[in-house]
């Protein structure tokens, strides 16, 4: 029994984490509550002050998701990346020989 709990308890800590999953569908939800309350205030003939404001704060709202959860931002970023190469070339880095103990048959 014990070896059981092992080999679970080993199979589920290397389970991805997707915490972040639930960070963004709660974000996106909220998202999505403020949008329902600015337009109920917009239907209801509120007075145009309460509007702007609530326009505002899902206007805010909307930025803030886009910055922390638009992957292809992210994906526009990471295709930016530069290669060792480059990195030798500019000077940024140095290329170093192997050494004999790199030679795996010698």
């Amino acid at each position: 029994m014990p070896l059981i709990a092992v080999a679970l308890a080993s199979a589920l800590s290397a389970l991805p984490d997707i915490a972040w999953e639930r960070e963004r569908s709660e974000d996106a939800h909220q998202l999505t509550l403020c949008q329902i309350h600015r337009d109920q205030l917009m239907d209801r003939a509120e007075s145009m002050d309460t509007h702007q404001q609530a326009k505002a704060v899902c206007d805010l709202l909307a930025r803030e998701y886009r910055q922390k959860w638009d992957f292809d931002a992210h994906d526009a970023l990471a295709t930016q990346a530069v290669d060792i190469d480059e990195l030798v070339r500019r000077g940024d880095a140095v290329e170093v020989p192997p050494g004999k103990a790199d030679y795996v048959f010698d």
